[in-house]
């Protein structure tokens, strides 16, 4: 009888390795060397110069009273100029009767250089600056300009909390006070005033930039699985899958840029960013249909030119997702991705705007997806 058990306990043992062997263990997800930007960055001014031009600078003078008696109208009460330093950075004030603060003009720190991608490009005669309108319940409460004077540096015009919030009162002080700055401080339009290259200027990101490159004319392979494979090497390969269908469907001022990790399509305004990719790395499509985490809302499982796919919205209407397998199925690793969020305009600071995706942008995503999966993923898998 022990020498039964023995028998069947071998039997029940090598049964269980035989299953084991027949178990067909998953590939290693591939690994792909992580792409890099290529294009060389912009140099900056020289810092100490900057420093000291803005040192020997008196920021009173750049409050015109010439451009305040244009625009003070009948009021005769006298203003003056208080100077002051604040945090270490001077700063100049126009008031009226010695309390009604009109104008600001001060030296803003270097740590909100990112915010100067928030503001609509102006030219204040034939100088380069930046222009934000802000709103509250559909009226204009405040108005900013900044002029820079290196990648970190700026000087600053603000309209005072007493004062009409008229962007155009405002720009006629900048104007005046930008044409006082040493021509060696000021950028001319169009020049290049950050680190950032092309149109990765008007990607919508708090970073310098160092690591986004306009996008070349990559070459797009022929086959699922070799676009993929190019996708998750070099991001100009995804932006060259979207490109065409892009540009078709939401227009030509959107601007395809190479980032790590993902292809970014931008455009002036800052109205819309798109993200789009075509890789092996990540997740499978069926990842995010499960959702197992309930991050997002509003899940629909469709089909692109015969390529399963999904779709979904973040729980705050500001992303709309697109994921799609153009290997045939949801539970394989690599998809093809469009997401589309709306943005804070530039130059327009409005917190009652609903940033929400729009039913028209949802469709015309839909239709890039087909698009892109028509012209790209028809060969047999």
């Amino acid at each position: 009888m022990k020498f039964r058990r023995v028998i069947l306990g071998a039997v029940l043992v090598s049964l269980l390795a035989a299953c084991t062997d027949s178990v067909d263990t998953p590939p290693p997800r591939p690994q792909f060397p992580k792409w890099q930007p290529k294009q060389p960055r912009p140099a900056d001014r020289d810092e100490q110069a900057v420093d000291a031009a803005l040192a020997a600078l008196d920021f009173c003078e750049l409050i015109d009273l010439a451009a305040y008696d244009r625009r003070k109208g009948g009021n005769p009460r006298p203003v003056t100029r208080e100077p002051k330093v604040k945090d270490g950075r001077k700063t100049c004030t126009l008031y009226r009767d010695g309390y009604e603060d009109l104008v600001y003009v001060q030296d803003m720190d270097p740590q909100y250089t990112s915010l100067r991608n928030d503001g609509a490009v102006v030219d204040l005669g034939g100088v380069k600056a930046y222009q934000v309108e802000t709103r509250r319940e559909g009226m204009v409460s405040g108005c900013a300009i900044t002029v820079p004077v290196s990648f970190r540096r700026a000087v600053k015009f603000e309209l005072g909390m007493s004062r009409s919030k008229d962007c155009g009162l405002l720009r006629d002080f900048a104007t005046a006070g930008a044409a006082k700055l040493p021509r060696d401080l000021v950028y001319p339009p169009g020049g290049q005033d950050n680190e950032r290259v092309g149109a990765c200027a008007d990607w919508v990101s708090n970073t310098k930039g160092e690591n986004c490159d306009p996008a070349t004319n990559a070459q797009v392979p022929t086959g699922a699985e070799l676009i993929l494979a190019a996708g998750a090497a070099d991001p100009n390969v995804e932006c060259a899958v979207f490109r065409d269908a892009v540009k078709k469907t939401f227009g030509q001022d959107f601007e395809p840029i190479a980032t790590q990790g993902s292809c970014y399509f931008v455009e002036p305004r800052h109205r819309l960013q798109i993200e789009a990719g075509a890789t092996a790395n990540g997740g499978a499509p069926g990842e995010w249909l499960a959702d197992p985490n309930k991050i997002y809302k509003d899940h629909h499982q469709v089909s692109f030119s015969g390529n399963p796919g999904v779709t979904f919205r973040s729980k705050d209407d500001r992303e709309f997702s697109l994921y799609v397998s153009p290997l045939g199925d949801l539970g394989k690793v690599g998809h093809v991705r469009l997401r589309i969020s709306p943005q804070q305009e530039r130059g327009i600071d409005d917190w009652d705007r609903s940033k929400s995706v729009s039913v028209v942008d949802a469709a015309r995503a839909h239709a890039v997806m087909e698009l892109v999966m028509a012209t790209h993923f028809r060969t047999p898998r």
